[in-house]
């Protein structure tokens, strides 16, 4: 072979090898941003959420929001009108927006109560909704503000059963059973809590275990005897084992307290 054909395959074989490396990184940058993308479809933002609102509502409310915004110092915004808008937001039907600004309030005021109110917004937006996006946007937004909650004051069980029902809602594809076991443990740490009780008796007749729903329901119609929901439960998972004697009776209850 000459040497003017060995340096010519020697660099056809050099600009092979180039393409070769060259669009093997490609494909593994590229994947990582479809990855990202992927998960950012996902889940919407809050950004998103009120040009979407913007677009739907027209006359006095949408005017309303406006004056609200305006109100609002964005260099130093203030409690009250941050509560003022998610109120607003609320009130149109719009709980996930309500939730941000729920949440902006919390990071001004900084306490549990604050956090818990974002955390109830958020999981009562979850519930509503029937988009998956919206509904993840409000699990994560959710999650986080119960967490900081608890964080805020540990020894609190209302917080931590209200996590737990939210994983409840929209259970982890990794972990469905997440929400479940928080309060089978919160219960096993506070047995005496009628408020992790009932939810546990509830969850019971949503799976057909209506003989673990009588038990629990019991449990907690004693410990708070005033709750009406509770009774009127409880009738339902009697009737559901049988027991006609305290179905009846725990129907009165039902029917006679307010």
């Amino acid at each position: 072979m000459q040497r003017t054909q060995f340096l010519a395959l020697l660099l056809a074989c050099l600009a092979v090898f180039i393409l070769y490396v060259g669009f093997r990184t490609k494909p593994s940058s590229f994947d990582q941003v479809e990855q990202t993308r992927a998960a950012s479809a996902t889940t919407t933002d809050v950004n998103t959420l009120i040009a979407q609102a913007r677009g739907e509502i027209t006359g006095p409310p949408a005017n309303q929001i406006i004056a609200l915004e305006q109100q609002l110092d964005p260099e130093a915004p203030d409690s009250e009108s941050l509560k003022a808008l998610s109120s607003a937001w609320y009130q149109l039907g719009y709980s996930p927006i309500a939730g941000h600004y729920a949440a902006e309030v919390a990071e001004l005021e900084g306490t549990p109560e604050a956090w818990s109110i974002a955390g109830n917004t958020y999981s009562l937006a979850l519930q509503q909704s029937e988009d998956d996006k919206i509904r993840a946007y409000c699990l994560e937004n959710g999650v986080s503000a119960y967490e900081k909650a608890i964080s805020l004051d540990p020894e609190e069980v209302e917080y931590r059963l209200n996590l737990a029902l939210l994983y409840t809602e929209m259970p982890p594809q990794d972990n469905p059973m997440k929400g479940i076991l928080m309060m089978v443990d919160l219960n096993k740490n506070n047995p005496d809590q009628p408020a992790v009780l009932f939810h546990l008796g509830r969850l019971a007749m949503k799976t057909g275990q209506t003989g673990k729903a009588v038990e629990r329901l019991r449990q907690a119609a004693i410990l708070r005897p005033e709750h009406r929901d509770t009774w009127c439960l409880l009738a339902q998972a009697e009737e559901a084992e049988g027991h006609v004697q305290e179905a009846q009776e725990a129907s009165a209850k039902c029917e006679t307290i307010h």
